[in-house]
This record gives C-alpha cells, sequence and structure tokens, in this order.
C-alpha cells in the first residue's frame, strides 16, 4: 500500500537535501577556510605546548592547533602541520588578514567587492562554486601567505629559513649583491605544504558514495564535482605563488662617504601585496573558463595544463551580483556607496545596476582651527560640514 506525502515529510527532505548539497558545497573549499584566522585571537604560545605532551582535552592544556581547527576551518592536514611548526603560525594569521584586507580593498568599487570572504570558515557559495572570484580568493590567499613567510624569513623573525640565497646574475662595478633578501623560494615551499595538500588530499581520496539520485534539477545544475574543483583549486594556488615569484625587484642600499653611494649593495625584495593583488586583478579579468574535459588533463604534480600556467581557470559562471540571492552567493548592491561622477565599475549606472540611487546628506562635526594658547592648553573650534553620498536603491 503506498503512503501518501505530507507536506511536512515533503519539506524536511527538501531540508536535508540542500544540507547534504551545502555540506559538498563546503567541502570544495576547503583550502581557505583557514582564511578565518584574520578573527582569531589565539595565543601561539609554543612553549606552553611543548611542555604538556598531551593534546586536547585529555592533557587539560588546549592546543591551540587544536582550537584553529575546531572553530577556524583548519582541516587534519594543517592542523597537523601547525603542531610541528607552530612558529609559523602567528605568520599565516597574519596572511590571512593581508589577504581578505588585499581582496576587499581591489574590489571595494565593484559589485563582488570580496565582503564573503570575511565569513569565512562558513563560505558562500560564491566561493565554492568553482567560479571567478573564488579563483582570485584562492590565488590571492596562496600569494599572501608566500608574502608573508618571505618577507618573516628576511626580517629574522621566523627560526626556520634565513635570507634568501644569492641571486646569480651579474654585479656592476659599484654594484654587488647582499643584504638579506626575501626568501621567496621557502616560503612557496611551505605553502604548497600549507594549502596545496588539503586539495592533493581530496584528489587521492576514495571516491563517496554517489548522491542520492533523486536530487533535484537545480542542485545537479549547480554541482561540480570536488575532484574536478580540486585540480582547478590547486591551479590557482600555483598562480598565485608564480606571481609573487615573478614580482621580485631589485633593492639597494648606499654605501659611501657623505651618501655619495660610490657602492651599493643590493638583494631581492618583493613590492608591496598591493601591487601583487592589482596583478592578479588583471588575471582576474582575463580568467579562462574550462570544461570538465579540460580539467581531467589538468596535471596535479607536473603542473601540465591546457591553459597557460599563468591564467587563473574558473569552471562556473558568475551572477552579476546586482541582487541578493543566497544560493548563488550574492549579496546584492542596494545601500551600497557609489560614485555619481564616476564612469567607471563604481558608477553609480553601473553599481545601482540600473536601479537607481538616492542621495543622502550627512553631516560631520569635528574640531577644527585649533591654537596653543601660552603655554598651557589648546583651543579648537566645532566644524559642521554637510556632504552628500549616494546610495543605490
Amino acid at each position: 500500500m503506498m503512503m501518501a506525502t505530507t507536506p511536512k515529510t515533503t519539506t524536511w527532505f527538501s531540508v536535508g537535501c540542500f544540507l547534504i548539497f551545502f555540506v559538498g558545497l563546503l567541502g570544495m573549499a576547503e583550502g581557505i577556510k583557514w582564511l578565518s584566522l584574520q578573527h582569531s585571537h589565539l595565543n601561539w604560545n609554543v612553549t606552553s605546548v611543548n611542555s604538556n605532551h598531551g593534546r586536547g582535552i585529555r592533557s587539560g592544556v588546549r592546543s591551540p592547533c587544536t582550537l584553529a581547527r575546531r572553530r577556524y576551518g583548519l582541516v587534519k592536514i594543517q592542523a597537523k602541520l601547525c603542531r610541528t611548526s607552530m612558529e609559523t603560525m602567528p605568520h599565516i594569521q597574519n596572511a590571512a588578514s593581508l589577504a581578505s584586507d588585499t581582496c576587499r580593498k581591489i574590489f571595494s568599487d565593484r559589485r563582488w567587492n570580496c565582503s564573503s570572504i570575511a565569513t569565512a570558515p562558513i563560505l558562500t557559495p560564491d566561493l565554492t562554486r568553482a567560479t571567478r572570484e573564488q579563483a582570485y580568493v584562492y590565488a590571492i590567499s596562496s600569494a599572501a601567505l608566500t608574502y608573508t613567510l618571505a618577507r618573516a624569513c628576511s626580517s629574522g623573525n621566523l627560526h626556520q629559513c634565513t635570507c634568501a640565497g644569492r641571486p646569480t646574475g651579474p654585479e656592476a662595478e659599484n654594484f654587488q649583491w647582499g643584504g638579506c633578501g626575501d626568501n621567496v623560494r621557502w616560503a612557496s615551499q611551505f605553502a604548497k605544504r600549507f594549502i596545496d595538500n588539503v586539495e592533493k588530499h581530496i584528489l587521492v581520496k576514495k571516491e563517496k558514495s554517489r548522491r542520492a539520485q533523486d536530487a533535484t534539477k537545480e542542485e545537479e545544475l549547480s554541482k561540480i564535482p570536488r575532484n574536478e574543483a580540486a585540480l582547478v583549486n590547486l591551479h590557482n594556488n600555483r598562480v598565485g605563488r608564480k606571481v609573487i615569484t615573478s614580482t621580485l625587484h631589485t633593492q639597494c642600499k648606499c654605501h659611501g662617504v657623505s651618501g655619495s653611494c660610490n657602492i651599493k649593495t643590493c638583494w631581492k625584495a618583493l613590492p608591496s601585496m598591493q601591487e601583487i593583488g592589482l596583478q592578479l586583478l588583471q588575471k582576474y579579468t582575463t580568467a579562462k573558463e574550462v570544461s570538465k574535459t579540460v580539467v581531467d588533463r589538468f596535471d596535479m604534480k607536473a603542473g601540465k595544463k591546457v591553459a597557460t600556467s599563468d591564467q587563473l581557470v574558473y569552471m562556473s559562471k558568475s551572477p552579476d551580483y546586482c541582487t541578493k540571492d543566497e544560493k548563488l552567493g550574492s549579496f546584492g548592491t542596494i545601500g551600497r556607496h557609489c560614485n555619481v561622477s564616476s564612469t567607471g565599475l563604481d558608477s553609480c549606472r553601473i553599481l545601482c545596476c540600473g536601479r537607481g540611487y538616492r542621495t543622502v546628506v550627512e553631516e560631520k562635526i569635528e574640531r577644527c582651527q585649533c591654537k596653543f594658547y601660552n603655554c598651557c592648553y589648546v583651543k579648537c573650534k566645532i566644524c559642521r560640514t554637510m556632504t552628500q553620498v549616494y546610495e543605490c536603491l
């Protein structure tokens, strides 16, 4: 006898399917969950942990690596590396903040403004569906980690590494290699272990049981197999690190009487992270969409790929990010400030997606025209300024 399906049963079934699908999506972006360390206040105290050989609650001392895994999305491989190289963790935490800040500054005037990066370790679909935006976040996070560790090596803040080796280029008469260069080589190798191994672990794991055949049509259209997403993520990680290597430039210091600069000591140094982020922005603009067939020909180890080695790739088309759509990871642009006099991406016409904008008058009160009287006090006036800002409807 066939049982009737009640509305309540149908609702719970739908919720269950959505949860299975959502968890599956999160699994495709495990390599960037560590960006949630930007919100961390963990005390990376190596001494206290080394003096207690136990781990977790049983020892009475909670390892910061254990807490990082529970609260901030570190996977098992990263937590293990954390325990063996805890000296690097403060720098990894700084790298998470650097990647987030750089991404949000560069995209601040665009419809997608990288705000979803702050929700890690809970990631929205724009960072789990192998989109163009996900490609940029993977590249900038890989670059930021390499950048931070390379700088830590040259500044002497990491005992695991030293200055970079002297370049092999020729020296001029008033030029000699010296100083302490940023150790990009060591930093890149560590970044591979911390980030790439997460994706590689996904590739070598045995295939899990197939999802239910009665998945909804919407889910099937949005689904990207985890192994293919991992290959794409690995590729974009490499692009981020390659940009770091290519941006090394020669930096010099003068020596001589009264600053005559008769002799210069030079070394290889990195530019600002902002400059690196802008180079990755160009790659984001020219990113290439690849199909499942193309991704299957990616080589995980040798890096032999159909796409050029310095080109970002993605698999899913992005929405226009004009309206809020949680299923696609779009926050919308309602309420965003726009530039009424601009013709670029921050213009009210483009940022507001043709919906129009409203003018808001803001009053700013501050101290001004301050003067120092006698010996003991400063007297200021109170100034009020009225400014107009424009918000998208």
